[in-house]
């Protein structure tokens, strides 16, 4: 596996083997879902966990209520 490269971002973001932008992208995430990840990735690594839990839970809520709306 090729070695990952320290980025300049928050060690909260960079984790595990992959930066989470990294995998936002290789999973060719739209906005909305990627900030979900995002949060999710750093709840319990910054400040209030549960301020980044709800946070995510809002993005997937929108997420949800735009697909329902447009693709019913």
């Amino acid at each position: 596996m090729k070695q990952k490269e320290k980025s300049e971002g928050p060690d909260y973001y960079q984790r595990g083997n992959i930066e989470v932008w990294d995998f936002i992208r290789d999973q060719s995430l739209n906005y909305h879902l990627g900030n979900v990840i995002k949060y999710i990735c750093r709840a319990g690594y910054k400040d209030n966990d549960l301020k980044d839990l709800k946070k995510a839970a809002h993005y997937l809520l929108n997420e949800i209520e735009y697909r329902t709306k447009h693709h019913s």
